[in-house]
């Protein structure tokens, strides 16, 4: 009996679902059903996870998806502390109780969390929306409006980088030795980068370094990535990077505003 039997059957349907999560190498897999379930060589663990009902509309915004996890699943943990680096995206696959047959029912990304007693909620965005969504121009002002590293910044990435070891962590506050070695303030703007993820750090004194937001799974000994910052002026353009040419800011706009009604005389 084929999937669309099965689905258009008034009694004979009995559905069972998985979700498949991915961030980069890593991958997240649960089913809904009561035994795990292999699909693709892959395996999928049980899981008490649920989700909102799909909309079938004409506005690609209305397809939107939420899935509630235990907050205990490896999964949950990577939203915990703040939003995780990269995209998080979700395939759902869908079959029924005694057919092989799966359908990929819904795939989208992650968009935002909330955490709520013992359950998180995700919030999930079709993949089609990011088709129709205007991307953000080009604005003039006077820092640089690219992002450091990226393709319009054209700064590379490991010319810059600086390696070593966390020597004590409590929350957002992390030290790392190696960071001794710039001077205060380098590394401000810029990213700690472990193979859990990065943050981007707010502060910097000797070894002591300050992270935008804590990453949980890092220890004393893991090893780091640290990327020089950058606060977007020419001053650190052209002089910590050599790389005024790709300056994306207008560092000449007048400042004073000729229609503010001051006197000329």
């Amino acid at each position: 009996m084929t999937y669309l039997t099965r689905e258009t059957s008034p009694y004979d349907g009995q559905p069972e679902e998985l979700y498949r999560f991915v961030q980069g190498t890593s991958r997240w897999l649960y089913t809904s059903a009561q035994a795990p379930v292999d699909y693709l060589s892959e395996t999928y663990r049980p899981a008490a996870i649920e989700r909102g009902s799909l909309e079938q509309a004409t506005e690609l915004s209305r397809g939107s998806l939420e899935v509630r996890i235990p907050r205990d699943l490896p999964l949950a943990q990577l939203f915990i502390a703040a939003p995780p680096e990269g995209v998080v995206s979700i395939t759902l696959y869908r079959r029924h109780v005694g057919d092989s047959e799966f359908i990929t029912y819904w795939k989208g990304r992650v968009t935002g969390s909330r955490l709520s007693g013992s359950t998180m909620a995700l919030q999930c965005e079709p993949i089609a929306t990011s088709l129709k969504r205007p991307g953000l121009r080009a604005r003039y002002q006077l820092l640089c409006r690219h992002v450091l590293y990226d393709s319009g910044c054209g700064a590379l990435r490991d010319s810059f980088r600086l390696d070593g070891s966390v020597s004590a962590v409590t929350g957002a506050s992390v030290q790392v030795a190696a960071a001794a070695g710039k001077p205060d303030g380098y590394f401000v703007g810029g990213i700690l980068a472990t193979a859990q993820g990065g943050r981007m750090i707010v502060a910097h004194v000797g070894i002591d370094l300050t992270l935008a937001a804590p990453l949980p799974a890092l220890t004393t000994g893991d090893p780091v990535r640290l990327y020089a910052g950058c606060d977007h002026t020419t001053n650190h353009c052209n002089n910590r990077f050599n790389n005024l040419d790709n300056f994306g800011g207008f560092p000449f706009i007048p400042v004073k505003n000729p229609f503010s009604g001051d006197a000329i005389v």
